[in-house]
C-alpha cells in the first residue's frame, strides 16, 4: 500500500481534488473487495496483468467471476481489459450484460491501420483520447426528450452531439443517428466536449437552409505498405487492410519469422490467405534493428508500420527499444 502511494506520488500529477485512495489485497477474494466496498463502486475497472496475453486473460475471467459472486450485488459496471480477441465471448458469458470489455491490443492495431492510412490522424485520436483537451462525454438532458436529432445537433453551443446512448435498447451507443431520431426518456447523448461541466443546451438557434453540397467520394488507388515486425494477433491487421485497401495493394512483412512458418502462423489465427483480394502479401526475413538487412529493402512505401514484436512482447523496455532502433534506422 505504500509502495503504491510512493509510485503514484512521483508522478507529479494536478489530480485538481480527486483523492486516490490505496488498498492492497486479491480481487479474487472477496474479503478482500468489501475492503473497497466493491458493491457502491460507480464504475469498476480490472486491468490485463504482466503475464502472456492467455494467462492474463485467464486472470481476468477469474476475477469476473468473484465480482458477480459478491453477494451485495453491484451498482456500477465493469470494464475488463482483454489480452487477446479471442478470449472476449468468454468473458462476456460469464458476466452478462455487467460486463464491458476492451481489447487494447486489438484497438491499437487497428487504430495504427487508420492513422497509417490516413496521414495526421494520430493527432486527432491523441487530442480526443487524452486529457488535455476536448474529449467524450455520455450525459442525460430530460429537457431535450422528443426533440429530433437534427435539432439536438444545433442544440450545444459548447459541444458537438455525435450519437446517442438508447435507453430502450439496453444502453447501446449509436454514432450519427438518422436526424428523424426521436429522443426518448432515459437516452442519453455522446458529445464532445472540453470538460463535463462545461456544456449544456441552449434556446434553438434560427438555422438558415441550404442546398447541401454534392460530394463524391475520392477514387481508391492500389498501395504500398511496410510492417516491421511480427505482431500477436497480426492477422487480425491484415484482415483490416484488406477491407480497407484497394484491389492491387501489397503488403510486404519484413520480421524474422521463416517464411515457411508464416502461412501456418496467419491460418491458425483465422486468415485465409487464398481469399484475400485486395492485398498480395511479400515476405522477407531480416532483422529489422539490423542496418544492412534494412537497407536493400527499403523501396516507395506509401505507409510503414513498426510493430512491437511478439518474440520480445513480455519486455516492454526491450521492446520499446527495438521499436525506437528500427524507427531511427528507417529515418
Amino acid at each position: 500500500q505504500e509502495e503504491m502511494g510512493m509510485d503514484i506520488a512521483k508522478l507529479e500529477f494536478d489530480f485538481m481534488g480527486t483523492s486516490v485512495i490505496c488498498r492492497s489485497g486479491s480481487p479474487l477474494i472477496l474479503a478482500d473487495l468489501k475492503k473497497v466496498s466493491v458493491s457502491k463502486a460507480r464504475a469498476i475497472i480490472v486491468l490485463a496483468s504482466d503475464e502472456n496475453a492467455d494467462q492474463s486473460d485467464a486472470r481476468a475471467l477469474r476475477v469476473v467471476l468473484s465480482l458477480t459472486g459478491v453477494k451485495e450485488g453491484l451498482r456500477g459496471h465493469v470494464v475488463v481489459e482483454m489480452s487477446d480477441l479471442d478470449n472476449e465471448p468468454l468473458v462476456k458469458l460469464v458476466g452478462g450484460e455487467l460486463i464491458e470489455t476492451v481489447v487494447a491490443h486489438d484497438v491499437i492495431g487497428r487504430l495504427m491501420i487508420q492513422c497509417a492510412l490516413q496521414p495526421g490522424l494520430a493527432q486527432i485520436w491523441e487530442d480526443i483520447l487524452g486529457f488535455e483537451n476536448a474529449e467524450f462525454y455520455i450525459k442525460r438532458w430530460p429537457q431535450l426528450d422528443s426533440v429530433p436529432f437534427e435539432d439536438v445537433l444545433v442544440s450545444f453551443p459548447d459541444a458537438i452531439p455525435c450519437g446517442v446512448k438508447v435507453a430502450a435498447d439496453g444502453g447501446k451507443i449509436i454514432i450519427n443517428p438518422d436526424d428523424s431520431y426521436v429522443l426518448k426518456e432515459g437516452d442519453e447523448i455522446l458529445v464532445i466536449a472540453e470538460d463535463d461541466d462545461t456544456y449544456a443546451p441552449g434556446p434553438l438557434p434560427e438555422v438558415s437552409k441550404g442546398l447541401f453540397p454534392r460530394i463524391t467520394d475520392p477514387p481508391k488507388y492500389p498501395e504500398k505498405i511496410l510492417f516491421c515486425g511480427w505482431r500477436r494477433d497480426i492477422d487480425d491487421m491484415i484482415m483490416v487492410l484488406e477491407a480497407l485497401l484497394a484491389p492491387g495493394s501489397e503488403l510486404w512483412m519484413f520480421n524474422e519469422v521463416p517464411e515457411k512458418d508464416r502461412e501456418r502462423k496467419l491460418t491458425d489465427g483465422g486468415l485465409d490467405i487464398s481469399g484475400l483480394e485486395n492485398i498480395k502479401l511479400v515476405h522477407h526475413v531480416g532483422n529489422a534493428v539490423i542496418r544492412r538487412h534494412l537497407e536493400g529493402l527499403l523501396e516507395k512505401f506509401d505507409s510503414i508500420l513498426i510493430l512491437a514484436d511478439e518474440s520480445v512482447e513480455d519486455s516492454i523496455v526491450h521492446s520499446d527499444s527495438r521499436s525506437l532502433a528500427t524507427l531511427l534506422l528507417i529515418r
